[in-house]
């Protein structure tokens, strides 16, 4: 089958029998991508980061050996194999958007957080790694399959003083990332640069966005403020096709143009997409990955969609077929020669499916009406952390850490 370049215009015709492979493309690749040797090296030297860890908290060889050993395992059987793909931007190395990049104090705080959850030194059953913080319930979008269809557009839960209140809880609980989001977060902006200049002192922070008032003074301000990444959500290649999707006319430009504002920055970029059962049906996951390598994002993230928001009670569930395309493709992207050149794909039923879910066990998503989840896709709600504020608790509630899709946590 052929494979043909694709150009960055809006509504391309779709041709199934131009889209069937991956391979063949021009040699463009994410920003930040290395080179074997540098790639080498710098694994080498992240692994040794953790086995000096692995040294200083265990003390006990044997003990020290079984532990890396198994970090690497795990770590293995997240990505389907070593995964070798790692992106230098600003300084720092990232080999995954819920992985604070490397060397950084948040990184070391997640690798001594894992290496004492192995041999359960701590008191406490779990330990939180990174947050979901849903900002704002505002959005000028009507996605598809929004998860926060419920709290969209009515009046603010979170003032400015409590979301500062929020972060400080939860960073005293040890998380190190936090993916700021809504709604749209950028309708708050102002709200948005303060809070990231608070909570980049003690964490990495990302922003998840449509690319609504994405701009590229605004990515330099958000930059400039502590933002180090941010996922920038595109449904489709197509532009008519996202656009309907999202509800919003116009959308797929403004994603796009985020993007290329936010390499101009010098942020860390990733595209996040819904994986639907139309999308994968239609043949359009190989070229959409084409798509976002000419994009030169870094890391793409493929989401099953959920009977969650306003996909409650619809038919969405992927199926047997699907899964399996997902499967291959996340490993053959990752892992297979000749895609070297193509961001890093997440895909989280990879593993929630074999190693189980992190979510609830490692993060919590506190949506925009301050309700606290183990997960955004399966609401779980534990307890209010608006409630707990108004209340002047100090001390944050056990969690909810279940997964009703998947059962198992990692």
């Amino acid at each position: 089958m052929q494979t043909v370049e694709l150009e960055l215009k809006p509504a391309t015709p779709y041709n199934n029998e131009q889209h069937n492979s991956l391979k063949g493309l021009a040699h463009c690749g994410p920003a930040g991508r290395l080179g074997k040797v540098e790639r080498a090296l710098i694994w080498w030297a992240i692994k040794a980061r953790i086995f000096y860890f692995a040294c200083i908290t265990l003390r006990t060889p044997g003990k020290i050996r079984l532990v890396f050993e198994a970090m690497m395992a795990l770590r293995s059987s997240v990505w389907g194999g070593d995964l070798k793909k790692i992106y230098k931007i600003n300084g720092k190395y990232h080999f995954n958007q819920y992985t604070p990049g490397w060397p950084s104090k948040a990184y070391d705080h997640l690798i001594q957080s894992e290496l004492r959850r192995k041999v359960a030194l701590e008191p406490a059953p779990e330990q939180l790694s990174f947050i979901f913080l849903a900002i704002t319930r505002k959005c000028p979008l009507r996605c598809e399959h929004c998860f926060e269809w419920d709290n969209l557009n009515k009046k603010e839960s979170f003032t400015r003083e409590d979301l500062e209140k929020v972060i400080a809880l939860y960073q005293k609980e040890g998380v190190r990332q936090i993916h700021f989001s809504g709604g749209e977060p950028m309708v708050r902006l102002p709200d948005l640069l303060h809070l990231l200049r608070i909570a980049s002192v003690h964490c990495e922070c990302w922003v998840l966005t449509s690319g609504f008032h994405v701009t590229p003074s605004t990515a330099r301000e958000l930059k400039k403020a502590g933002c180090r990444g941010i996922v920038v959500s595109i449904d489709h290649y197509l532009a008519d096709a996202h656009d309907l999707f999202r509800g919003r006319a116009g959308s797929h430009n403004e994603a796009v143009a985020a993007v290329s504002a936010a390499h101009e920055a010098g942020l860390v970029v990733s595209v996040s997409v819904c994986a639907t059962k139309s999308f994968l049906d239609g043949g359009h996951l190989a070229q959409y990955i084409s798509f976002a390598k000419q994009l030169r994002v870094q890391f793409v993230q493929v989401l099953e969609p959920r009977k969650v928001g306003r996909y409650e009670a619809q038919p969405v569930s992927l199926e047997a077929r699907h899964i399996q395309l997902l499967e291959k493709t996340f490993t053959e992207v990752n892992h297979a020669p000749g895609f070297e050149a193509y961001p890093t794909l997440l895909y989280h039923g990879y593993h929630q499916r074999r190693v189980g879910c992190f979510s609830g066990s490692r993060s919590v998503y506190i949506d925009s009406a301050g309700d606290v989840h183990a997960c955004p896709f399966c609401h779980t709600k534990s307890y209010n952390i608006i409630s707990l504020l108004r209340q002047n608790g100090t001390q944050l509630p056990q969690k909810e850490n279940r997964c009703p899709q998947f059962e198992k946590i990692a």
